[in-house]
């Protein structure tokens, strides 16, 4: 297993190692590496007060697009250079699990979270993650924003000129979240999932790494409309941008979760627990809503600052934390379906 990732590793070639930002003093006894997949924007004021509370630890902060985080949390197995991996590609941080790449943890906090969110004491969800659409207000009619995928097939048909080029997804082959989400689509949406998949590849849709990518795009009015985004980043996005709307698919809306390991050999695993036990605390918890960042994982924390309005008629499809994830990460099964995903969008293997 370690011997496939390693391999695996030496040919991603998009592989990319960012200098980590610092938080606390320069003089504190103590420091904590934190490899994470959370932008800077959704995560700063948690570090800050973090810091803030625990003037001896410094954190170095580093963020990583999903598929690089799990092959470099792989690599540096017998070495790690962070403490805590943080993730939304939940598959991926099974994976990790499953295969002996991290170790236990239990705590107040961590025995406070409900069962659904958590597995073996290794991997602890912190935050939930709502899927979904985003569009430019600019680029439809009033009444025209679809509400869900059936809607946006019917405007993808009704409007060739004003969409082709100007849809945005996942890149799969190089987001570890891209992929989950697509194949829960996959799982989901029955024969929906295919007539989107012919769709957006008739009608030249661009693929990239990052949710934050697309809703540039999407903002400046190179897109119309981007597909299956992590919903705490649209969401920030749209309240302070007129032209942007974040859509909540009427059809079903799936729901991720963020969650937490502590890498085997972790250098640090002292603070890394501190750490994972500020996040899941009362106050890490209200401070997600407060500061308009992340939805927490606990119930109870008031989103009235952050809400995410789904209403009645919406389905929420949790993506559970299970071993069922590990099916879709089979090496064989993965190809498959990246190649009949690049096969539907029209995509050649090096594209």
């Amino acid at each position: 297993m370690r011997l496939i990732a390693t391999v695996l590793l030496g040919c991603l070639s998009f592989l990319t190692h960012a200098d980590p930002v610092w938080f606390g003093a320069s003089n504190a006894s103590r420091e904590l590496y934190i490899n994470s997949t959370l932008d800077m924007s959704s995560f700063k004021p948690l570090l800050e007060r973090f810091v803030e509370l625990n003037p001896s630890v410094r954190i170095a902060y580093v963020d990583v697009n999903t598929l690089e985080l799990y092959y470099l949390t792989v690599s540096e197995a017998e070495n790690p250079s962070a403490s805590l991996i943080l993730s939304s590609a939940m598959d991926l941080q099974l994976k990790l699990v499953n295969d002996g790449f991290t170790k236990r943890y239990v705590s107040e906090q961590t025995e406070r979270l409900p069962a659904q969110a958590k597995w073996r004491d290794e991997v602890f969800a912190f935050s939930y993650e709502p899927v979904v659409m985003i569009a430019n207000k600019n680029a439809f009619d009033a009444g025209e924003i679809p509400d869900g995928r059936q809607a946006l097939l019917s405007y993808i048909r009704q409007n060739d000129e004003q969409v082709s080029g100007r849809m945005g997804t996942y890149d799969i082959r190089k987001s570890g979240v891209g992929f989950l989400l697509a194949s829960q689509d996959a799982r989901q949406a029955d024969a929906t999932w295919g007539r989107m998949l012919e769709a957006f590849g008739s009608h030249g849709i661009k693929t990239y790494c990052c949710s934050s990518d697309i809703i540039d795009d999407v903002a400046k009015g190179d897109l119309v409309v981007g597909y299956n985004l992590l919903g705490s980043y649209a969401a920030q996005r749209a309240n302070n941008d007129p032209n942007l709307e974040m859509i909540i698919p009427k059809d079903y809306t799936l729901m991720l979760m963020r969650t937490a390991v502590l890498p085997r050999n972790a250098p640090n695993q002292q603070d890394a627990g501190l750490f994972l036990d500020f996040l899941l605390s009362d106050e890490g918890q209200a401070l997600m809503t407060t500061e308009e960042l992340l939805y927490p994982i606990r119930q109870g924390q008031s989103q009235a600052h952050f809400a995410m309005p789904l209403g009645p008629t919406r389905t929420i499809k949790t993506v559970d934390l299970d071993q069922q994830l590990l099916v879709g990460r089979d090496l064989v099964k993965q190809r498959r379906f990246i190649r009949s995903w690049e096969l539907a969008l029209e995509l050649s293997s090096g594209d």
